[in-house]
Parts: C-alpha cells; sequence; structure tokens
C-alpha cells in the first residue's frame, strides 16, 4: 500500500494507472506529430531512460536507506516513476519487435517463444534477489535499453518511417489486449483473496513461462492456424481452463498456472500480430506497443478494482465471471468483422501463408470470371483491408473501391467481408487437404 496521510492507495494500481497515462500520452504525442530527426530521437531516448533510473533510486534513498524498501510519498513516486518506466520500455521493445517484424517475420516469432523461456529462469532468480539488488538490475536494464536500440538497430539496418499514415489500431486487436488485461487482474485479485501465502506461488508460477511457449510454438511456430483460430480458440481458452479449474475447486495453484499460461501465449500472439501491423503499416511502429502497453494496464486495472470492491471475497464467483465472460468474448470476436481494418486470415508464419492466400484467392477470381481490378481487391480484403486503406494502396477513390467491392461479392455470393473472408479460408483449407491426399 502507498500510504500518504490518511490516505491509503494499493501501489499496484497506482504504477498501473501511471502506465496507462503514460502510455495514452505516448500514442497520442507520436500519432500526431511528425518523427523528430535521428539524432533527437536519440538524445531523447537516452534523457528519459537516465531520468526515470534516476528517480527511482533516488527515492529509495529518500526513504532512509538504499534497500529496496519504501514506503510513504516517497513509494507514491517511485511507483509512478515505475508505471512510466514501463510504458517507455513497452514503446522501445515494441518498436525493435514492429521494425525487425517488417524485415523478419519468422525472427520475431521465434524471438517471442525464446523470451518465454527465458522469463522462467529469470523470474525464480529474481525472487530470490534482495530487494536493492533487484531494483538496481531493474535501472540497469532500464538504462541500458537506449544503448541496446542503437545497437540492434544499426546492426540489422533497422529504421523508423518518417512518413505519417492514417493506419488505426484494429478495434478488434484493442478489445482483445483489454480482454487478456482484465482476466489477469482478476486473477490476480482472486490469488489476493486466498490465505495461501504469495511467496509460494511467485518462483513456483514461474512454470507457466515454459507452458505458455510450447503453447506458443505449437501454434505460432509449427501449426497451420491463422491469428483468430490461435487466440481465441486456443490462447484465451487456455486462460478459461485456468479460471474454470479455480471456480470448480480444484488445486488453487494448478489453476493459477493455467491462467498464466494462457496469459502469456495470448500475450505473445498479440505481440507477434502486432509486429504484423506494423510491417503492413510501417507508420505504427512508433505509436502501436505504447498504446499496448496502456490498453493491458487498463485492462489489469479494471480487473483488479472490480474484485478489490465489489467482487471482494467472492473468490469462485469470480472466476466464473471469468469464464463466461472470456468464453463469450472469443465466440463473438473470432467470428464478427472489425469495425476498422482487422488482419483477416492471416498466419504468423506469413512467408508462407502468403502463397496459400494468393492461390486460394486466384482460384476464386478465376472461377467467378473477375476482372483485373476485382483481382487486386480480392486478397486485400482477405487480409482485412478496409476500403480507405484498398482505395490508398491501389490510389483509386473510395467510391471507386465501394463499387468494385458490390460487383465482387454479388459474383462470389457474399454480402459481408467476414463472409468473403471465411470462404477464402475454406478454399485454402480444402487446397491443403487436397495436396496432403496427393501427397499420400
Amino acid at each position: 500500500m502507498v500510504e500518504i496521510g490518511s490516505w491509503a492507495i494499493p501501489s499496484r494500481v497506482v504504477l498501473l494507472v501511471s502506465l496507462v497515462v503514460a502510455g495514452l500520452l505516448l500514442f497520442l504525442v507520436r500519432r500526431s506529430t511528425a518523427p523528430a530527426a535521428p539524432r533527437a530521437r536519440k538524445i531523447q531516448r537516452y534523457a528519459a531512460a537516465l531520468f526515470l533510473g534516476l528517480v527511482i533510486l533516488a527515492m529509495d534513498i529518500v526513504d532512509g536507506s538504499f534497500d529496496g524498501e519504501v514506503a510513504g510519498p516517497a513509494f507514491f513516486v517511485q511507483s509512478v516513476a515505475m508505471g512510466v518506466a514501463s510504458a517507455y520500455l513497452y514503446m522501445e521493445i515494441g518498436s525493435l519487435f514492429g521494425m525487425e517484424g517488417a524485415l523478419r517475420p519468422r525472427v520475431v516469432s521465434v524471438a517471442a517463444v525464446a523470451g518465454l523461456l527465458l522469463c522462467s529462469p529469470l523470474q525464480m532468480v529474481l525472487f530470490y534477489t534482495p530487494g536493492q539488488m533487484r531494483e538496481g538490475l531493474m535501472v540497469a536494464f532500464l538504462v541500458a535499453m537506449p544503448s541496446f536500440y542503437d545497437w540492434l538497430a544499426a546492426k540489422d539496418g533497422l529504421r523508423v518511417s518518417r512518413h505519417r499514415e492514417t493506419a488505426r489500431m484494429p478495434l478488434q486487436f484493442a478489445a482483445t489486449l483489454l480482454l487478456v488485461g482484465i482476466a489477469l487482474g482478476m486473477l490476480q485479485g482472486v490469488l489476493s483473496e486466498t490465505n495461501t501465502g504469495h511467496s509460494v506461488f511467485n518462483p513456483l508460477s514461474a512454470l507457466g513461462f515454459p507452458l505458455a511457449a510450447l503453447v506458443a510454438a505449437a501454434t505460432i511456430l509449427c501449426g497451420r492456424l491463422d491469428y483468430n483460430h490461435i487466440i481465441y480458440q486456443v490462447d484465451i481458452p487456455i486462460l478459461a481452463c485456468g479460471f474454470a479449474f479455480v471456480a470448480l475447486g480444484g488445486n488453487l495453484f494448478v489453476g493459477f498456472v493455467l491462467c498464466l499460461a494462457g496469459y502469456y501465449a495470448a500475450f505473445v500472439s498479440l505481440w507477434v500480430l502486432g509486429a504484423y501491423l506494423t510491417a503492413e503499416s510501417p507508420a505504427m511502429v512508433r505509436w502501436l506497443f505504447a498504446l499496448v502497453g496502456a490498453v493491458l494496464a487498463a485492462g489489469q486495472a479494471l480487473g483488479l478494482i472490480a474484485v478489490d470492491t465489489r467482487l471482494f471475497g467472492l473468490g469462485r464467483e469470480d472466476a466464473v465471471v471469468m469464464v463466461v465472460v472470456l468464453l463469450l468474448a472469443c465466440l463473438y470476436l473470432s467470428n464478427s468483422s472489425s469495425p476498422y481494418e482487422s488482419w483477416g486470415i492471416v498466419k504468423p508464419a506469413q512467408l508462407s501463408s502468403e502463397p496459400d492466400m494468393a492461390d486460394a484467392c486466384e482460384l476464386l477470381a478465376a472461377e467467378t470470371r473477375m476482372t483485373k481490378r476485382e483481382r487486386e481487391i480480392l486478397p486485400l480484403l482477405a487480409q482485412g483491408r478496409n476500403r480507405k486503406v484498398i482505395a490508398e494502396q491501389l490510389v483509386l477513390s473510395e467510391n471507386t473501391v465501394k463499387t468494385h467491392i458490390s460487383n465482387l461479392y454479388a459474383k462470389v455470393h457474399v454480402h459481408s467481408q467476414q463472409e468473403l473472408i471465411e470462404l477464402v479460408r475454406r478454399r485454402m483449407v480444402g487446397s491443403s487437404d487436397r495436396e496432403e491426399r496427393s501427397e499420400d
């Protein structure tokens, strides 16, 4: 708790709210302004990291001694600084992730899965590390981030796009981030209601990371599923199973580990999807991951507040509510058409999935005798692009694109983009089955 006079504020709420506010401010600033010159960006990165690191350390010293234990106003300031630092790291690491994804889609998938495996021993080591050393390591990582950014950018030739696009985060993506954030907040709230010591869960809960890595490797690296199937039919249902285990009175630790495995598997899938979105709209790399951090933190704060206020003391009931919400959201989001551009039937292994999609679209276009322009528009629709994006890419007016889309829908006998996506998906599945039979 952060105690200031008669006020007692949960420290995790202070940190999360700071992350949300900082993330939204970074998003708004970067979304509405042109990129600064490379030298100016470099100075900003180093100055921000150094300032936040100094504030975190200074509050520990101001509190009386550098021991990793802070209380009162100093703890409040330190929690705010940590929240802002988290938003900064989301933005910087996300920018690297997005730029790498534009060059090497497969590499970011492997890196995400490897990161999950590294988190398990790291969490166990940090749990047994003294407070002041853990704080120092965190600040060291924060201050070293700009140097790592510059080294990797120079090594791989990464560049931030200076072109200002009008691309928007798909609402389906934002809704999914909020959903998994709420689930994490609810999980933490339900856990805090139990009489079991939290110290029992912290090191052992690291088992959730290798389980999540196993799920991510099977779906992202080895599977042939698209993002919708991975997120809504594998990752989030595993998260729901963990809550169901708690709701049915099962072993709390097992339910907790299942929840963490589902959460981190979904988290990695969403980050890899974010890399795909920034590859398609390079200007998004400057602000997308700042918004990702803000939306996730907002969801986590909502989940915590729900448990700590209205639902406190209702551990099993909380779990039941979360199971219902997660499964209903999966049913809706996996079958709904995003109000903005979505990601269509794209797979994480984009390099291997594009020929499948292209072949399915080409076959469908040939069967229905589409015009040249309709053949160009069809794969863009299958990828989830909306009229505005298609018009910009093909250098046409939106009205012209609208007319072509209407004619295209009539030829393939569908009434919406979602129906078209499902049609192309069925063609891809049918084509894959035929190939497997021919190999046999």
